[in-house]
Formats: C-alpha cells, sequence, structure tokens
C-alpha cells in the first residue's frame, strides 16, 4: 500500500508540473485595440476573461505571429470580439475598503486620481463602466461619451459600531437618468450591483432612443453542472497503541456512489469550479491484531459505511473543446453509519464523525464524461478516542466516473 501512495505522489507531481507548462495557456481570440495616435490595430488577443482589470495584455497579428505585450499607457481601447472591451480613462476613484474590520468612520468619500482600464457594461446614450481590483468594486458612467464620474458607494462605521452606506449613487443616477422610464421608485432601492445598473441604464437608452438595441456579451456568473458518480478505493487502516502498530488492515476495497454539484465561476474562461459532492461509501474486510511472541494474534474485522460531504475547489486544463484534464483540492467531512471494528474476543471500537482531504486528478470529455483518480490523505477515524495513547490512520487510492445528468 505504501509503494500505491509513493507512485501515486510521483504521478501527481510530474502531473502539475506537465499541465502547468503545457496547459496552462488560454486561447488567443480575435480583437483589436487602437493605440494613442488613434490607430486601430485588428490582431489575436490572449483571453484572460479577467476578474481585477486588467493593466496590459497579450496579443499577436496572427496565429503564428510573435507574442507582444500593450500596456495602459500605450492603448486607448482594446475589445476582444463578443468578449470584453475595455476604455483607458483618467478617473477619481474612491478606493477606502468595505470589509467591517477595515471601515472608517467617515461619510465623506475621498477619491484619488487614476488611469484605468474600464470595462465597458453598457453603451449608448448613457455609458455604465466597471472596475475590480480584488475585493474593490467600483461602478462609473458617462453621459454623451463625457468623462467618466463614480457612481458614490461607501461603508463606514457610526460611533456606536454600526454599520452604515453612504449610497449617494442613487441620487446621481436620479439627477443623470431623467426620462420616463426611469422612475424614481426604480432608483429608490437600486442595488450596487452589475445586473441592477445594467438594468438600469439599458432602460434609459431605450428612452431616450427607441432604437437602442441592448449588446450583451456578459455571462451568468456561475454555470452548474451535476454528475452522477462512482467510485473504488483501495484503503488501509493502521491502529497504534502508545506509538506501536496493533492491527493493520489492507487492501480494503471502498465501492460508492454519490452526486459532485459543480459549480462554474465564468471568470478565468471557466477554469475554476467550486464543488459538492456528497456519496455514500461502504467496506468489509478481515485482518489480525499485531502481539508479542508469547500472545496469540486476534483476527479483527472492518465494518464500514458512511456518508461523506466533500468540499472544495476544482481547475481545469483545457486541450481543446472537447477535452481537458482537471485538478480537485478536497476537504472531507465523514459521518459513519454504525460503522466499527469487531475483534474475535467480541470487543469493539466504534467509528467517529472524521474529517481529511484529497487529491483528484482526472480528465473531462465534452463535459459529459470523467474520470478521476484521487489520493486520500491519511485520518483519525475513532471520533471517540480519549487518549492519545490510541491512534487510527485511514487512508488510501481510489477510481472515479461521473456522468452529467444535469
Amino acid at each position: 500500500m505504501k509503494n500505491s501512495y509513493f507512485n501515486f505522489t510521483i504521478f501527481f507531481l510530474f502531473f502539475i508540473s506537465t499541465c502547468t507548462s503545457t496547459f496552462g495557456q488560454i486561447t488567443f481570440e480575435k480583437g483589436y485595440f487602437i493605440d494613442n495616435s488613434g490607430r486601430q490595430t485588428d490582431c489575436l488577443i490572449k483571453n484572460l476573461d479577467w476578474k481585477n482589470n486588467p493593466t496590459s495584455f497579450h496579443y499577436k497579428i496572427s496565429e503564428q505571429g510573435e507574442v507582444s505585450v500593450k500596456d495602459i499607457t500605450e492603448v486607448e481601447v482594446f475589445n476582444i470580439i463578443n468578449g470584453a472591451k475595455y476604455i483607458r480613462k483618467t478617473v477619481e476613484i474612491n478606493r477606502s475598503s468595505d470589509k467591517t474590520s477595515e471601515l472608517d468612520e467617515k461619510r465623506k468619500v475621498e477619491f484619488n486620481q487614476e488611469q484605468l482600464f474600464l470595462k465597458e457594461l453598457v453603451t449608448g446614450p448613457a455609458n455604465l463602466y466597471y472596475y475590480e481590483d480584488g475585493s474593490l468594486i467600483r461602478f462609473f458612467y458617462s453621459l454623451n461619451d463625457n468623462k467618466p464620474s463614480q457612481l458614490v458607494y461607501k461603508k463606514y462605521r457610526k460611533e456606536n459600531f454600526e454599520i452604515a452606506e453612504n449610497n449617494e449613487y442613487r441620487q446621481q443616477l436620479n439627477n443623470a437618468l431623467n426620462c420616463t422610464e426611469v422612475k424614481q421608485t426604480k432608483i429608490k432601492n437600486l442595488k450596487y450591483k452589475i445586473d441592477s445598473l445594467k438594468n438600469l441604464f439599458n432602460a434609459y437608452n431605450g428612452c431616450i432612443n427607441p432604437n437602442y438595441l441592448i449588446i450583451s456579451n456578459s455571462k451568468s456568473k456561475l454555470k452548474l453542472n451535476t454528475y452522477l458518480k462512482i467510485g473504488l478505493a483501495n484503503s488501509s487502516l493502521t491502529t497504534k497503541k502508545n506509538g506501536s502498530i496493533t492491527a493493520e488492515v489492507k487492501n480494503i476495497l471502498n465501492p460508492s456512489i454519490g452526486l459532485e454539484l459543480e459549480s462554474i465561476l465564468s471568470h478565468n474562461k471557466g477554469k475554476w469550479a467550486f464543488i459538492v459532492e456528497p456519496t455514500f461509501q461502504i467496506s468489509k474486510e478481515k485482518g489480525e491484531t499485531y502481539q508479542n511472541l508469547f500472545a496469540r494474534s486476534i483476527l479483527i474485522e472492518v465494518n464500514y459505511k458512511s456518508f461523506e460531504i466533500p468540499i472544495g475547489i476544482r481547475h481545469y486544463f483545457f486541450l481543446n473543446k472537447k477535452s481537458k484534464l482537471f485538478l480537485d483540492i478536497m476537504a472531507i467531512l465523514d459521518i459513519p453509519i454504525n460503522s466499527y471494528i469487531e475483534y474475535s474476543n467480541n470487543s469493539t471500537r466504534s467509528f467517529g464523525t472524521n474529517f481529511g482531504f484529497f487529491l483528484d486528478v482526472g480528465y473531462n470529455f465534452n463535459e459529459k464524461l470523467s474520470l478521476g483518480m484521487r489520493y486520500f490523505s491519511p485520518r483519525e477515524v475513532f471520533g471517540n478516542v480519549n487518549s492519545v495513547d490510541f491512534t487510527s490512520k485511514y487512508a488510501g487510492v481510489g477510481l472515479t466516473l461521473g456522468y452529467k445528468v444535469f
């Protein structure tokens, strides 16, 4: 069993190094940029589907062309066809934190002048722009292509430690978007969120220009997939008392069945996902205890049934349009169901709720079939152990097969 773990670890490290260098790149897509002289250059832009607004981008003139870089000081606009469009603007921006622990006691907003690439969300008589940098999110607007102004929103802390909000952006929009389709009731409870603001700006633009066409390249923040998963693991259980092995059971086969609920984030071209995989597993295997030279060994039997709740993250490495590799890092909450070790002298020791981790590498075809190989880290399974003198170690490797049902 130890050789299995060692071989898996070597395979895992080789897989990571290979994937990082070979499949880590994201494809170049058709687009253009406009430089400081106003000249437009058609090219292929490396689409990173930026979460944070970029300050530069990679491009090449043709598929076989050399990769070059343009930064914010050289480019006024860059646009990926059917994708994001960024416009360079010098704006006044407030960078006060929204984190509770970092709030100040000032309602007043303080601004810094910065040159930024703003992401264009809505374009028309009224334009809406977006900026994100870590946990900082800011929206900007302009009318008739004038200089963008920030829509003011700030959290602050009152003297009694109560959290308050400066929602000045609502008054700004109420003053700026003067049209019958934009009523005060729409703005009164308007949220400082992408969808809420986009709907409002689209309504205003449609009111001003009846021929206004809503163009949206945005995608849903989350894409949900559900896979039926079956698996088979090969595990071992070792118990120790006072540091010495008292029992060891090898080659415990664990068949399992469950559902994988995958939520793919739209940022970074869908390369990251959040996963929950509720699973039922069952196993039964015999072994024997270790005794001294003058004592007889005792036969034991492992009866292990449990409901597992793995939760973690996944990263995809794209091979082509239909094939991709993935890496999962998962934490497990394991809830045994009438599980125990039974000794031939009629004594038993029950399993308790336990926690562990596993690493999973695998292959997904056409977002329909998946095959994974996983390594379970050693974990303590006797939840009712009261003494550090008695410990257990449960670990294994396994294979899973998944089929997308939704």
